[in-house]
């Protein structure tokens, strides 16, 4: 199988089955990437063509001048049997069918796709997709996908999660906008699509052996092998994030017609993942705060005692609110801690936890009071973890990285509740998340992710699921 996943997520050749000369097309999309990836090494294959974006383009695939490591087949559902034949006849042993029109689509498009699959394991190749986008990868800087370059030149860039998604549109869409917003880096981004041969067990155990990968973010309709599941989440031993769709009777009607997915039980589903320790998330945007909270705090620990740093006292006991609804509690202090925090603070204010600095802001200037207070704070040993608010302007902005700077000396994580001037606040996370705080404009988001690190204790989905 090694050699097979390799073919997929390093193939040293490729040939593109439907490659397209015009713009407007998928298919010239996909040759541009793929061009863009191999050189020379790319055959575009389109009996239209002679020439397709500089490159020789074969009128069938038996004409390419090697066996590639990859075939992407790009046609209309009714030409697929036929190309995965000549893959077949080739001697490829690695097939991307990208294209939709199969399993989701009803009972033909099944039929379709199960001869698919007949033909490829009667062939001993594997199967990825049909109906997705493909592969992202943020290490080497390529896409293996229909998706235009404008939409990801620029917007990917190396970091430690991969991504495992079932919906096409949804790696294309939303996660390339979170991921154009800056929310964290990539290793590998790969939409599965139907699932029909390689699943998200495939993946998992590819990314176990990746150097790059230190969190997995996943939404899924179904687990297609439960047993192996387990496995591949053992054996991967890194933070896995997951979304799963279908919880409800309708999302299950809803993901058999999207990927021609079956759900399963919802309550078993759950127990399921926390006996393997799975992240839980309930919604897109949650999926890609908890992976940024987890990518930004590699090899840190954390625990249940929170301190709060604010400069409003309703900011914190809102803030209270959210930690205690999440099993956090508050940290109590220590002397040595509370002598600290005297000393920035004006001598009619007792400081404690909430932490409301602003006294002390007024007395010794905004960067004095925020360093030495968050300073104290991670240094107690009865905190495991800090939630930081800061209220941000211009002219604080240049400060913040002196300011957060105890955030990566500490082991423990910090979460930041950011508020103020909008158009700064991007630069604020560059500046930030790389010295391990998770930066959030919900105080309850910050709660949330606070609460990954803080031990075993089942997170309850909303009401009604």
């Amino acid at each position: 199988m090694g050699e097979t996943m390799q073919g997929f997520f390093n193939p040293r050749s490729a040939a593109v089955i439907g490659a397209s000369a015009d713009p407007a097309k998928g298919g010239y999309d996909l040759a541009e990437n793929l061009s863009l990836a191999l050189g020379p090494r790319f055959y575009p294959v389109n009996p239209r063509y002679r020439e397709l974006l500089g490159l020789p383009c074969y009128p069938s695939l038996a004409e390419a001048p090697e066996t590639p490591d990859l075939v992407i087949i790009f046609l209309p559902p009714a030409a697929a049997e036929r190309a995965l034949a000549a893959c077949a006849e080739k001697g490829v042993r690695s097939v991307m069918i990208q294209s939709a029109g199969f399993a989701e689509v009803g009972e033909a498009g099944r039929a379709l796709q199960e001869r698919c699959l007949a033909i490829a394991r009667a062939h001993g190749l594997r199967i990825w997709g049909p109906n997705c986008i493909g592969l992202l990868d943020g290490i080497a800087g390529k896409a293996l996908t229909f998706m235009a370059r404008d939409r990801w030149q620029g917007v990917l860039r190396p970091g430690v999660v991969s991504l495992i998604v079932q919906s096409g549109a949804l790696a294309g869409g939303f996660l390339m906008q979170k991921l154009g917003e800056g929310y964290f880096g990539v290793s590998k981004a790969c939409s599965l699509g139907n699932r029909s041969d390689i699943n998200e067990c495939d993946i998992l155990e590819h990314l176990a052996l990746d150097p790059h990968t230190k969190v997995v973010s996943m939404y899924l309709e179904s687990v297609a092998d439960p047993p192996r599941f387990r496995r591949a989440v053992e054996a991967f031993a890194r933070p896995v994030v997951l979304l799963k769709g279908g919880l409800s009777a309708p999302g299950a009607r809803a993901a058999l017609s999207h990927t021609g997915s079956l759900a399963g039980n919802a309550a078993i589903g759950e127990g399921f993942f926390r006996q393997l320790g799975i992240h839980r998330a309930y919604d897109f945007v949650e999926l890609m705060d908890l992976t940024k909270a987890l990518s930004c705090w590699q090899g840190r620990q954390g625990g249940r005692r929170a301190a709060v740093m604010t400069w409003s006292g309703g900011a914190g006991i809102v803030n209270s609110d959210h930690l205690d609804a999440r099993g956090m509690k508050l940290a109590r202090l220590g002397e040595a801690t509370l002598a600290r925090l005297r000393e920035v603070y004006p001598a009619w204010m007792e400081p404690g936890n909430p932490a409301d600095i602003w006294p002390a802001i007024e007395r010794s200037g905004w960067r004095r009071a925020f360093d030495a207070t968050l300073r104290a704070l991670l240094d107690d040993p009865g905190v495991d973890a800090v939630q930081a608010h800061i209220h941000l302007k211009r002219e604080n902005l240049d400060a913040c990285p002196a300011a957060f700077a105890a955030a990566a000396d500490s082991a423990k994580p910090v979460t930041v509740w950011l508020t103020g001037e909008p158009e700064h606040f991007r630069a604020f996370r560059e500046m930030v998340e790389p010295l391990g705080c998770a930066v959030y404009e919900e105080i309850g988001t910050g709660a949330r992710a606070l609460s990954l690190l803080a031990g075993p204790r089942r997170q309850n989905p909303p009401r009604g699921w």
